[in-house]
């Protein structure tokens, strides 16, 4: 690719990641190299073990003080597109970490905009802020319509996690 864009997933529903996540897997078959980095994030779900599989590095957040852990993921956010090794990356649940102030939004803009030509960057999450909107070449915004969630349904293995 000789331009990489930059997407939003955002919005009060479900699939966000799951969008990020099948682009990993379009990417993955046309041999491209992604890494995918999970703010907040610490369960291990039925993704990690299908993107291990297919040997796609998902990073996520270990045990313990969440800003802390927060910090180091951004520091392998920046690092990622600092050496321009991948061609796809995923910031995944980036809004939250900015939204409970652990990453500051005027440095994911500034990484925003030093992102190397080609890669192809995503951002999940819900509110995203209108900066990162703007700055975006492509925003999907997932509004729930309806959900069985809402009538008990428990979060199910293989579906939801």
């Amino acid at each position: 690719m000789s331009r990489g864009y930059i997407h939003v997933y955002t919005g009060n529903g479900k699939g966000k990641t799951t969008a990020a996540l099948g682009l990993c897997l379009r990417a993955s078959g046309h041999g491209r190299k992604i890494v995918v980095i999970q703010f907040i994030k610490g369960r291990r779900c039925g993704e990690h073990i299908a993107l291990e599989r297919l040997g796609i590095p998902i990073l996520q957040c270990t045990q313990g003080d969440v800003r802390y852990n927060v910090q180091v993921q951004w520091e392998r956010a920046k690092s990622m597109l600092r050496t321009g090794d991948c061609d796809l990356v995923v910031w995944d649940e980036i809004m939250a970490a900015i939204n409970h102030g652990y990453v500051k939004l005027n440095e994911v803009l500034d990484t925003m905009d030093a992102k190397p030509e080609a890669l192809e960057l995503v951002l999940t999450g819900r509110n995203a802020p209108a900066e990162i909107i703007q700055r975006a070449d492509l925003v999907t915004s997932m509004e729930p319509v309806k959900h069985y969630f809402d009538t008990g349904v428990p979060a199910r293995e293989g579906v939801e996690f």
